[in-house]
């Protein structure tokens, strides 16, 4: 492992103790967040030190089932995007965003099946990952 791969293993185990800490003491709770308005829980989330916009977009979705949830960063959804609309090149997280509106307010089901896309044309089973 290299020193940059090394300082940024080092970064996330802080990151995820630290998370787990304000977990543990009752600092955060994450129970909260299942009051909250998408952008409001995702706020709240990426205010963790360690936390992004992706992570918090994948814990809305998967752990917390919200309908809308669409992660303009994820790569494999960009590529399986790309893939299924044939576009020439990977759409960035903004063009992610603008082809997203006719699937509103059930974004994280199209973001569930274009995973499945990305996933099968590659040989793998979506039952196999957690959608």
């Amino acid at each position: 492992m290299n020193s940059f791969a090394s300082a940024s293993a080092a970064k996330k185990t802080l990151y995820t103790r630290l998370l787990a800490q304000s977990l543990a003491y009752r600092y955060f709770d994450l129970r909260d967040l299942h009051d909250l308005h998408d952008d409001s829980a995702r706020k709240m989330l990426i205010a963790f030190k360690g936390i992004g916009r992706w992570t918090a977009d994948i814990y809305l979705l998967s752990a917390l089932r919200r309908p809308d949830i669409w992660p303009t960063g994820d790569l494999a959804l960009a590529t399986a995007v790309q893939e299924v609309k044939r576009l020439r090149q990977r759409p960035s997280p903004e063009r992610l965003e603008v082809l997203s509106a006719p699937w509103k307010p059930w974004r994280a089901v199209a973001a569930r099946l274009f995973w499945h896309a990305y996933l099968s044309k590659r040989g793998q089973k979506s039952a196999s990952v957690s959608l």
